[in-house]
């Protein structure tokens, strides 16, 4: 092999490694910092594959899987300033900043912000802030959360839940948790599971979170 090639034989190696070392939620979280394009499919299809890559790290029933895999984005709800939505149902929405819905279903939710949803159910979301949920699990099957910050929910059923600065669940039932190391309920037991992190900072203490709570509006 000649050195010209051998250089750029190093350098393949050194990127496919970077990619391999790219944590599954830090992925996802970088659809809101990409440039808009008028091809959703492409974004939906992005987005649905790091869920798959997720949902293949974490340790639940066939059947919940299978659940959470079939949500097909059938429109994308992209923006960049605080966002209030009242209805969304099977859509990908990628907001860079504070998120609020009155109803969501079967859809994918990628924020930067803080994420408020009133009723939620067979959802994946995933965000860079806080959580606060009303009632999930009250619109069908309980939703994936995957959090930077806290999730908190009032009612929860058959909820998935992975908070890297804990959980508060008033009342839970069925709900399982993973990585998340605080876990408070009024009514109802959590049970957590150790799994491979989906964010850098988890294996990176030093590295300081992004602030939560309630940022841009």
């Amino acid at each position: 092999m000649n050195p010209t090639s051998r250089a750029i034989a190093v350098v393949f190696v050194l990127v496919s490694a970077a990619a391999c070392t790219t944590y599954p939620g830090d992925r996802l979280l970088r659809l809101p910092e990409q440039s808009s394009t008028r091809d959703e499919s492409r974004i939906i299809s992005k987005a649905k594959g790091g869920v798959t890559h997720i949902l293949d790290r974490l340790a639940i029933p066939e059947e919940t899987k299978a659940s959470l895999e079939k949500i097909a984005p059938k429109s994308v709800i992209r923006e960049t300033k605080p966002l209030e939505l009242t209805s969304v149902d099977s859509q990908l929405v990628v907001a860079g900043a504070n998120l609020r819905i009155a109803f969501a279903t079967n859809s994918i939710i990628i924020a930067t912000g803080a994420v408020h949803i009133s009723h939620s159910g067979n959802n994946v979301v995933v965000c860079s802030n806080d959580v606060d949920i009303s009632h999930d699990g009250s619109l069908g099957n309980g939703s994936l959360v995957i959090s930077k910050g806290k999730t908190t929910i009032s009612h929860a059923g058959n909820t998935l839940i992975y908070a890297i600065r804990g959980a508060a669940i008033s009342h839970a039932h069925n709900v399982k948790a993973f990585n998340t190391d605080e876990r408070i309920t009024s009514w109802g037991h959590i049970n957590n599971v150790l799994v491979k992190p989906l964010f850098e900072e988890e294996v990176a203490p030093n590295k300081a979170l992004r602030p939560t709570g309630s940022a841009g509006g």
